[in-house]
Parts: C-alpha cells; sequence; structure tokens
C-alpha cells in the first residue's frame, strides 16, 4: 500500500495552482488482450501445487446506486492435516458499515488524508444464503432428485468484518467443499481504498473471502483493522460481469468475452493462480496499452490524468526489469494501472494482483519551477511501489496482518531499488532551491523519530493510528534495515540472497523467519567486515552477525547512533625529566640533547545509541593522505591512537551505509586548529538532507 498525507494533497493542490491543463495524448494502436492470464513456463517455470480453491464469482453493478449483486460459488480444498468443521469468512465491507466497527473506529472515518464525512453513503457486504453443493460431478443426478444443496447457518462476529460458516459435516484433509454464497455489496462513497465517485467505482475487496487454513488445521482469519490489509490463498478465478454498456472496465487477469445484450453488457474475466480479484469501471476512462516483455500493460484514466500516462508507462517499465531480474520473471502476462479520478483519490495506491490503483503526477507550475523547484517522485513512485505488491504480497504472499513488513517494507526497500537503477544511486527525486532528496534520503529520514516508538516486526492493530508512525516504521525503517545490510554485506551478495528468498517462496505464505533463515543461510551467520577493530587493532577482522542485526533492527527500539568524540593532536611523551642512571642515581635529563619528541594522534569515537553494529572510520591526516579503519562499536568508546602523526578530521560512516542512523551532523569532526579544504561538508550534506525532507513535506500510509 501507498504514500499520502493531507499535507501531501494540500501542497500538491497549491503546486497546481497557476498551471495549465495538458493536453489529452492520442491513444496508440491498442494491443490486444492475452489469450491466457498466466505466461508461459518457458518463462516462468513450474508453479508450485499450492492452489487452494477455485472460484465463480457472478457480479450485476446497479450504477445508480452503487450496489452489486453477487454470487460466489467456491470450490475450496482442504489441504491442512486436520479436518475442517467450519469456514471463517472476511467481509471486508463492512468496515465501512457503521462508526462503531474495528476499523472505523480507529480511523475515526479518516485515511491518508481524505476523510469521511456525513454526507458519504455507507458500504457494506450482506451475505443473503450460503448452501453446500453436490460436487460437480454429481450435480447433474442432485439436481434431478431435488437435493442439489443443503442450506448452511451463517453468522457474522462481533466485528462484522469477519463471519463464519458452519459446515453439516466435515471437511476430511485432503476434502473438498463445494459452497454457492449469496451476497449483495453496498460500495461506499470512496475515501479509503474502494468504493464510488460520480460514474467511478473502484469494486475491492467486494466479496466474501474465506480465511487462510494453515498446515496444522488452524485458521488465521483478522478482524479487519485500520491498518491491516489482506491475507488469502492462491485460486483461479473465473468472474462475470454484467454492466451498464458505456462501461470501461479493468480488472484482475484476462479478458476472454465480452458480449452486448441489450442494455447491458456482459463481461468474462478469468485469473490464474491470485489470491484476489479486483475491478474498476468508469465510462470516462481512456485506455493506453503498450507492451514490455511480452507483458501487456494497460492503463485506463479519465482525460484530467490521461496526460501523465507516458511518465507511468516508463516507471512501469523500470520496475518489471528491475524486479524481474533481482526477484524471478513477473508470472501474469498482464497489468493494468488505474488511476482514479479526480474527487475519488482516495481510491489511490493499492495494490490488487495483475492491477493496481496509482496517484497523480503532479503539475508543477512556473512560479514553483522559477523558485527551483522540480520532482520526479509523484505519481511515478506510487505506480512502481504498487507494482512491486505484485511480488511483495502478490507473489510472497505473507501475513500481512501479523508481520506488514513483510510486503509493504520489502517492497519500499526493492522500490529505492528501481530508482536507482532508473536514475542512478545518487539521483535527486525532488529538488528545492539548492537542496536535493533522493531515494536513500527519502528512507533515511524517516527514521529519524517515528521510527523509535515501536519495533518493526510487530502485526497491524499493534500500531494505533493516534500514536502515529506505522510508514515511518514499517514502510521505511525496514528499507533502511535492509539498505543497510546490503551496504554491509554488498549489493551482489545480498541482491542473490533475496532472489533466493523470492524464488525459493513465491506462490506460498513466507514468514518473516523464513527471510531471516534464508538471508542467514545465503549471506552466512557472520561475515567478516575486514581490517582491524578500533578497539584493538591487534584482534584482526571484524564480523557482523547477520541474525543479532535483524534483530536488533527489527524487533526492537535501538537508535543506531555514533559520533566523533574528540581528536587529539599532541607531541607523544619524551624523556625530559628525573631519572635513574644505572647506578641507581638520579639524574636529570633537560632534553637539550634529546631528538624533540615525535607527534601523536588519538581519535575517541562513540556509540550513543544502543543499536550495534560495524562503522568505517575514516581518518584524514594533515599531510592528506587518509585511511579507513572499522570499528565493532560493541564498546560504548572506541579509541585509536596514530603515533607520528596528527589527524586534520574524521569521518564515521563516510559512505552513508548505515541508513538506519538519521542523526549524522556528529559522524563528522576537524580537529581544534586545522584548516581543511571542505570542513563543513559531512554538515551541510546533513543539513540539506533535512532541508529536502522539509521541503517534500512527508510521506506516510
Amino acid at each position: 500500500m501507498p504514500f499520502a498525507t493531507s499535507r501531501r494533497l494540500r501542497l500538491a493542490a497549491i503546486l497546481a495552482l497557476g498551471g495549465c491543463a495538458p493536453e489529452v495524448p492520442a491513444a496508440p494502436p491498442r494491443i490486444a488482450e492475452p489469450a491466457v492470464g498466466l505466461r508461459g513456463p518457458e518463462t516462468i517455470g513450474r508453479l508450485p501445487d499450492t492452489k487452494v480453491f477455485d472460484a465463480t464469482l457472478h457480479a450485476r453493478l446497479d450504477e445508480a446506486v452503487h450496489r452489486i449483486d453477487g454470487r460466489l460459488q467456491l470450490r475450496w480444498h482442504n489441504r491442512s492435516a486436520a479436518a475442517v468443521d467450519h469456514i471463517p469468512l472476511h467481509l471486508y465491507m463492512n468496515a465501512f458499515r457503521a462508526e462503531d466497527t474495528a476499523w472505523m473506529e480507529a480511523g475515526r472515518g479518516r485515511h491518508r488524508g481524505v476523510e469521511r464525512d456525513d454526507a458519504r453513503a455507507w458500504g457494506y457486504v450482506d451475505v443473503r444464503r450460503v448452501t453446500r453443493n453436490a460436487p460437480a460431478d454429481a450435480r447433474a443426478a442432485a439436481l434431478e432428485s431435488g437435493t442439489s444443496g443443503i442450506e448452511l447457518a451463517f453468522v457474522e462476529d462481533d466485528d462484522p468484518t469477519l463471519g463464519r460458516i458452519d459446515l453439516d459435516r466435515p471437511v476430511a484433509p485432503g476434502g473438498s467443499i463445494d459452497l454457492d454464497i449469496e451476497f449483495v455489496t453496498q460500495l461506499p462513497e470512496v475515501f479509503a481504498r474502494t468504493g464510488w465517485s460520480g460514474p467511478f467505482h473502484m469494486v475491492g475487496q467486494w466479496y466474501p473471502k474465506p480465511g487462510v487454513l494453515l498446515a496444522d488445521g488452524t485458521w488465521k482469519a483478522h478482524v479487519f483493522h485500520f491498518h491491516s490489509e489482506f491475507f488469502s490463498d492462491f485460486g483461479d478465478f473465473d468472474v462475470h460481469l454484467d454492466l451498464p454498456p458505456q462501461m470501461i472496465v479493468g480488472a484482475t487477469g484476462v479478458l476472454l468475452d465480452e458480449v452486448l445484450d441489450g442494455e447491458r453488457k456482459r463481461q468474462h474475466w478469468h485469473a490464474d493462480m491470485v489470491h484476489d480479484f479486483a475491478w474498476a469501471a468508469d465510462p470516462r476512462f481512456l485506455e493506453y496499452t503498450a507492451e514490455h516483455d511480452g507483458i501487456r500493460i494497460r492503463q485506463l484514466a479519465t482525460p484530467e490524468h490521461a496526460w501523465s500516462v507516458d511518465a507511468h508507462l516508463q516507471a512501469q517499465r523500470a520496475a518489471l526489469d528491475t524486479m524481474q531480474r533481482n526477484y524471478g520473471q513477473y508470472p501474469w502476462s498482464t497489468i493494468t494501472i488505474i488511476h482514479p479520478p479526480k474527487g475519488a483519490e482516495g481510491a489511490g495506491g493499492m495494490e490488487y494482483p495483475t492491477l493496481f490503483t496509482t496517484s497523480a503526477v503532479w503539475q508543477v507550475p512556473w512560479p514553483a519551477r522559477v523558485v527551483g523547484f522540480s520532482e520526479r517522485f509523484s505519481g511515478v513512485f506510487t505506480t512502481v511501489h504498487e507494482f512491486g505488491h505484485q511480488y511483495f504480497q502478490g507473489l510472497l504472499a505473507s501475513d500481512e496482518f501479523s508481520q506488514p513488513w513483510l510486503d509493504e517494507g520489502m517492497n519500499t526497500f526493492s522500490n529505492v531499488l528501481v530508482l536507482e537503477e532508473r536514475d542512478g544511486p545518487d539521483a535527486w527525486l525532488l529538488r528545492a532551491g539548492g537542496l536535493e532528496m533522493s531515494g536513500r534520503d527519502f528512507v533515511r529520514a524517516a527514521v529519524r523519530d517515528n521510527a523509535l516508538l515501536q519495533p518493526v516486526d510487530q502485526d497491524a492493530e499493534s500500531f494505533d493510528p493516534v500514536v502515529g508512525g506505522y510508514g515511518d516504521i514499517v514502510y521505511r525503517k525496514t528499507a533502511a534495515t535492509m539498505l543497510t545490510l546490503r551496504n554491509l554485506v554488498g549489493a551482489e551478495r545480498f541482491d542473490d540472497a533475496l532472489r533466493t528468498y523470492a524464488l525459493r517462496y513465491r506462490f506460498t505464505h513466507p514468514t518473516g523467519a523464513d527471510l531471516e533463515a534464508t538471508l542467514v543461510e545465503t549471506l552466512g551467520q557472520t561475515i567478516s567486515l575486514g581490517q582491524a577493530d578500533a578497539d584493538d587493532p591487534s584482534t584482526g577482522a571484524v564480523t557482523l552477525d547477520v541474525g543479532e542485526f535483524l534483530d536488533q533492527a527489527l524487533r526492537t527500539t535501538r537508535e543506531l547512533d555514533v559520533r566523533v568524540h574528540s581528536i587529539v593532536n599532541r607531541d607523544a611523551a619524551g624523556e625530559r625529566g628525573w631519572h635513574r642512571n644505572e647506578s641507581g642515581v638520579l639524574i636529570e635529563d633537560d632534553g637539550s640533547e634529546s631528538e624533540p619528541p615525535p607527534p601523536e594522534a588519538t581519535v575517541v569515537v562513540q556509540r550513543s545509541g544502543e543499536f550495534v553494529v560495524p562503522v568505517e572510520v575514516e581518518i584524514t591526516f594533515a599531510d592528506d593522505t587518509s585511511v579507513t579503519r572499522i570499528w565493532s562499536a560493541r564498546r560504548r568508546v572506541g579509541t585509536l591512537v596514530f603515533p607520528g602523526r596528527r589527524v586534520a578530521r574524521v569521518r564515521l560512516d563516510p559512505a552513508g551505509k548505515l541508513l538506519l542512523e538519521s542523526h549524522r551532523l556528529d559522524n563528522h569532526r576537524v580537529a581544534p586548529g586545522m584548516r581543511v579544504k571542505d570542513g563543513l561538508s559531512g554538515g551541510l550534506a546533513n543539513l540539506a538532507e533535512a532541508g529536502a525532507w522539509a521541503a517534500f513535506v512527508g510521506f506516510g500510509p
């Protein structure tokens, strides 16, 4: 899920003042719909056997009242080791049914800067009837005998975002059940993810969804909380939509058939091996199609956003190139990008299998450009981020409720790599006057305050919207953790390890323990970082304990903060004074016949935070030569002594590897009495980082 705040929306509105409406680009020749939903096995290899269900959905949209009459025919397979006597259902749309649902109580009707007011229509999903059907191979005979279905008991939980089907007989391990669920979905006026605005309909989390049955026979099904998202099994979908004929539709999967039938249009969509199905419809949509690496890219945008489709297309292509190389081939044949129209911004920045909603590119007016404001972040970063979820949650379907960092945080990390490959590792995303902000600045700046409020590795319910910090902790501290580890162990080595994880666990439900174990397995438990420890040069190599590093970063609120405490240049101890000679007689040495004592430099570095990680120390001497040591930082204080030398300046973490450290102004120190050409560069660089962050206003979930 995405980045946005009310401050961001206000800034976008201010920047839009004075802008002129760009021309609507002509659509290129339409690229045909793929015939199948999955790319060929020669490209994506063999899929694992993890499919849990086959779903057929029928949905009729009444656009006048924004209501869907639906039917879900579900064949569900028990892949656990225990018999099942009930099936929990997620009823996510009920979050918007009343003020006292868990979701509404936590958010108070406000989400990503968009607020629900009393004039906005409520939404809900109402399960009308649940029937157990005869298996498909016996259905004809059952119909003849009049026993085609047995009605089952269904009841909502105390919070209406969960319900339960009680079965008339258990489903044995390895067995299956055929369910027929009739339901009605009333879409809310959109302010959070899903709903309608005028003729625009974003239909996400709109049907009853089974929970996830674990291998031991226990269910994972959670109440829909404010920060939680969605956890589902993989299956195949056939979806039949009944719509007004003027509606232009984008949906998960591929369109197999479309038929005009009087005053209605009927579409048949199919999706293979996905854990959700979403769709959007609007008669104003303009369609833009392109192809990249054999994947059809389709954008649906209303005229006010059509001018930016090329920027989103280039971002999508960059994301495909980087993420396919890093995490394996994108398995599906299509990707659809929905541009929510004006007034429906609450639907922007949300991911679904093979489909996502993006956000608008800012139109920077000439007054802002004159004073040096420019950016290449808005809108296109949302596209990169939401496409990234096709891997981190689309393919690696982790439990987003229990460990949201596996989805949002790992995805944010991957997004930075996409931007760096596209524009270069030091390329700016935003310029404000003489200040610039890069992708790493964006991640590092968020670690300053909120990231210390709570640990990363906890469930979504533990992050209280009133306390805040969810975006900084889950999204950006996770990204800073992985970027820091990648910097320490080496990019190629880390990327190979993460690719191993992505390929090993695709189409499954990996946990944080799976990710950490894979990193330790492929990187090694301890990694030699080379060079000598500042505390004691005789100790040899300094090592990084990968497991310890991850445990500190993910499960503690320890702050990573180091500083240069002091630089002392003085003469070494001489021999002047009174000493006993060989006969034991005290004799004075006034130094008149001795060489003057040589210089000696001492550098003292300090770990002021509780987070322990090796730190590079760059020492520049008075003759402008330099050396780099590695300090283990296991002690609070480290001391380096340089006989015969004078030190001009010292930098800690000179290459900026430790993105988990945000307070860096004290990482650089010039020795008293020394003049260096760039003595303020370290401080100014951090000032620029802070200024760029302040100018950019900030992002959050």
